[in-house]
C-alpha cells in the first residue's frame, strides 16, 4: 500500500513537472507565432483575443497531457514521460503550424487580427482548431 502511494505521487509530481513545462513551452511556441509579446497583450493589455487564443493552447495540451497519462499507464515512469513530451510536442507544433496555415489562408495578417483591442471572430476559429488538435491527438493515444 505504501509502495503504491509513493509510485502514485512519483507519477504525480513528474507528470505535473512535465506539464507546466509542455504548456510553457506551447505558450513560447505561440508567442513566435503571433505578433508583438504575448505576455504584455495578455497580462499587460487584458487583450480578451490573446487570453481566448493563450487559453484555447492550454486547454488544448492539456487534454494531449491528460489522455497520454492514461495512455502511458502501463509503461515505466521514465519512458511514459518521454512518450508525453513526444505527444505534446507533436500538438504543439501542429497547432502553430494550424496558425501559420490559417493566417496564410484568410485575408489579412491573422496575428495582427488576433492580438488587436477589438474582438475578432477569428480568434474564435482559431481556438476552436487549437482545442479540436489536442483532442484529435489525444483520442488517438486512447484507440
Amino acid at each position: 500500500m505504501i509502495e503504491q502511494l509513493r509510485d502514485n505521487l512519483a507519477h504525480a509530481s513528474s507528470f505535473s513537472l512535465v506539464g507546466i513545462a509542455l504548456i510553457l513551452l506551447g505558450y513560447l511556441a505561440l508567442d513566435v507565432v503571433t505578433p508583438g509579446r504575448l505576455r504584455q497583450s495578455v497580462w499587460g493589455e487584458h487583450n480578451r483575443n490573446a487570453v481566448i487564443l493563450t487559453t484555447s493552447m492550454v486547454i488544448s495540451v492539456s487534454l494531449v497531457l491528460i489522455c497520454s497519462v492514461i495512455d502511458t499507464a502501463a509503461l515505466e515512469l521514465w519512458r511514459a514521460l518521454l512518450f508525453t513530451i513526444a505527444y505534446t510536442v507533436l500538438a504543439i507544433a501542429v497547432m502553430m503550424w494550424s496558425f501559420v496555415l490559417i493566417d496564410w489562408l484568410t485575408p489579412g495578417k491573422l496575428g495582427s487580427l488576433l492580438l488587436d483591442d477589438d474582438e475578432h471572430p477569428a480568434t474564435w476559429v482559431t481556438a476552436a482548431v487549437f482545442v479540436g488538435i489536442g483532442a484529435v491527438i489525444g483520442v488517438t493515444l486512447l484507440v
